[in-house]
């Protein structure tokens, strides 16, 4: 059963107060699931067809700020924004979804998973009363309301023209944090979040960057069993391959060539990564460099 829909306006005690600063702040918001907390928010959104690495860098971003306390907003849009949602609720904390139509719409339908959890342990938000349908003009308004209410927006792929590069824009002008994870040069959705660490926007490899950038990290707690600071210690050989990997897959021969050594010895290497989490296995003999790996690389 659907919980029932409230409307919160400007003067309400739940209204989120950074969105009240805002040049345009909706007059009302309606709301369902899980008060508004009065928590630090922050935005994650990105490009609705990101790649296996970008999902799973919000997904990791996502449930390691919602541990250390942050409050994960997005538009519950398909790839980034979901994979944003699932991460919060996973480490069994609340998220945000601001929806470009009514409430009572399950918008795309293929998030209806997350929907459900969301109407379960989250809040689920639109200034648009019920019924009104997802029309394509109605994202770039929501856009605005996912960056008013948040400390900052945390770009995990995009391509120049997507919706998350119009939430990057609007968290500038109105004076909030950008963040972007860069990429892989070759790959499309690279080059929004490109772009915007070239006008400016923080170059992020890790939750704790953002924790500091904003100030935060004394003041929240940070504790994750799977941090990756805790990586593995690696043998010579293991970070010899890995320095050799990308986060898109790669041919076996291909990351063998780059680090010098024979496939078959590449591949017993890559089995070892695997176990370690710092490798993915793709069809085709192709393997990528997880979340992780990025942490161990920069070391």
């Amino acid at each position: 059963m659907t919980p029932a829909e409230r409307r919160i306006t400007r003067i309400d005690p739940e209204y989120p107060p950074l969105l009240r600063e805002i040049a345009d702040p909706p007059v009302a918001l309606n709301v369902i699931g899980l008060p508004l907390e009065p928590r630090p928010m922050l935005a994650i959104v990105g490009a609705r067809k990101p790649t296996a690495y970008g999902l799973e860098v919000a997904e990791w971003f996502a449930g390691e700020l919602a541990r250390a306390g942050l409050l994960i907003v997005s538009g519950m849009a398909r790839g980034i924004d979901g994979a944003a949602h699932q991460g919060a609720l996973d480490a069994g904390a609340s998220s945000v979804a601001v929806l470009g139509c009514g409430l009572d719409i399950c918008y795309p339908r293929a998030n209806h998973h997350i929907y459900r959890r969301l109407l379960e342990s989250g809040t689920i938000v639109s200034e648009y009363p019920s019924g009104t349908a997802p029309l394509p003009h109605h994202f770039p308004t929501r856009n605005r309301i996912i960056a008013g209410m948040s400390l900052g927006a945390l770009i995990v792929e995009g391509r120049p023209e997507g919706g998350a590069m119009i939430t990057a824009r609007l968290s500038m002008e109105f004076s909030r944090e950008v963040f972007a994870v860069p990429g892989p040069v070759h790959s499309p959705v690279s080059l929004g979040p490109h772009l915007l660490i070239r006008d400016g926007a923080r170059i992020i490899t890790s939750p704790l960057d953002i924790l500091e950038e904003l100030g935060l990290s004394g003041q929240l707690s940070f504790e994750s069993d799977d941090s990756p600071a805790a990586a593995p210690d690696l043998s010579p050989e293991e970070s010899m391959v890995l320095a050799a990997m990308q986060a898109q897959p790669v041919l076996l021969d291909i990351i063998a060539s780059a680090a010098g050594i024979p496939a078959s010895t590449a591949s017993a290497i890559l089995a070892r990564l695997e176990l370690k989490d710092l490798v993915a296995r793709h069809a085709g003999s192709r393997f990528s460099a997880t979340a992780q790996a990025t942490q161990v690389n920069r070391r």
